[in-house]
Order: structure tokens, then C-alpha cells, then sequence
């Protein structure tokens, strides 16, 4: 499975949101929660081979998809679109495994473009990465049945890579913002300041009491 850089990503995230207060705890807090949920359901529904299902990662795409889902502008045509781009990985991963290099990443990064323009906008993009995903995993499901000795769900993957995307596009966009904030606030100081060579207009008097 390889290491969860995702899962402690997502748990490192909400202590330190929590610990500073930050007015995106609640979300982190709510992911965490909901990843704790399901690594209990897989403590008490261990998964069998072939079909090794992550609970607590499935709870967390569940929880974070619904979230974005509420926010999203443009939902159905983004979600379909991303479906079929999948539907066409697993078919091909079926079929012809191994026949393009690099096609974990080739085929993530076409589902991310994907999602971006017909989403056109943050959760939008991650309404429809998450639910595509979630989506496929059904379809997977009846397709890998009788190929594969062991299938993943999620993939460990476009687990870690779908967070940490995310993750790095919201930080891009914090930071963004902090910027063009910062900027805005110096240009209207500037714009307040009086110009060189203005005499101050304040009394004589007043100035000696200073």
C-alpha cells in the first residue's frame, strides 16, 4: 500500500488549524473524524482478498465529496465527464496493463484537466475528482472481478495524489489572497497618505502642544 502520506497529511492539518484557530479547522476536524469512523469499521469488517477496501479513506472522500458537492457551481456534467475518463483507465488497465509508461500519473493529471474545466472552480473540480472516484470504484468492482488477485479501494494512488493536490491548491490560493490583500491594503495607505510637499494644515498651536 505504501506509506499514507495522505492520511497524515489530513491528521497533521487539523491539530494545526486547531491549535491556531484557523477558520478552516472545522473541516480538517470533520475529515479526521470521519477518517477515524472508518478505520473502526475496518477493525470490525476486516476486507477479504481480492477486494482490500480502505474505510476510513472511502469516509473521508465521502464526507470531503459531499462538502465540495454544496459548493460546487457546476456539478452533473463535471461528474460525468471525470466518470468517463475513468471508466476508460480501468478499461484500459484491464485490457492492455502496462502498455503506456507512466499511466498512473498520465491518466491522473488528464482527469484533473478534466475536472478543471468543466468544473471551473475549486470544489467544483473537487466535486467532481471525488465523486468520479467514488463512482468508479462500483464500476471497478464488477470489471476487475475474476482478473486480479487484489484490488485497492481507493487506489493508494490518486489517494495521495488527489490530497495532496488539493492540499497544494489550497495553500496556492491562501497564499494568493494573502497577496493581493497585503498589495491592496499598501496601494489604498498610499492613496491616503498626503502627497510630498503638502503642508500640513494643523494649527501653529496645535503643533507646539505636540
Amino acid at each position: 500500500m505504501g506509506f499514507p502520506y495522505g492520511d497524515w497529511a489530513i491528521f497533521f492539518l487539523a491539530l494545526a488549524t486547531y491549535a491556531e484557530k484557523r477558520a478552516s479547522r472545522r473541516l480538517f476536524l470533520m475529515l479526521m473524524i470521519a477518517w477515524l469512523i472508518g478505520k473502526c469499521v475496518e477493525v470490525v469488517f476486516p476486507s477479504t482478498l481480492p477486494w482490500n477496501w480502505h474505510y476510513a479513506r472511502l469516509m473521508v472522500m465521502l464526507f470531503f465529496g459531499g462538502w465540495a458537492w454544496q459548493r460546487a457551481e457546476r456539478r452533473i456534467l463535471p461528474i460525468l465527464l471525470t466518470s468517463f475518463v475513468l471508466g476508460l483507465e480501468t478499461l484500459f488497465l484491464v485490457n492492455e496493463p502496462g502498455v503506456i509508461p507512466y499511466e498512473s500519473w498520465i491518466f491522473a493529471v488528464v482527469l484533473v484537466f478534466v475536472a478543471r474545466l468543466t468544473a471551473k472552480s475549486y470544489w467544483g473540480t473537487a466535486a467532481s475528482f471525488t465523486g468520479s472516484i467514488l463512482l468508479n470504484q462500483v464500476f471497478m468492482r464488477f470489471t476487475y472481478e475474476g482478473i486480479v488477485r487484489r484490488a485497492d479501494f481507493p487506489d493508494p494512488f490518486i489517494w495521495n495524489f488527489g490530497v495532496g493536490l488539493f492540499l497544494l491548491w489550497a495553500g496556492f490560493r491562501l497564499g494568493w489572497l494573502y497577496y493581493y490583500n497585503r498589495d491592496s491594503e499598501r496601494q489604498i495607505g498610499e492613496l491616503l497618505l498626503p502627497a510630498n510637499g503638502v503642508e500640513n494644515s494643523e494649527p501653529t498651536e496645535e503643533k507646539e502642544r505636540l
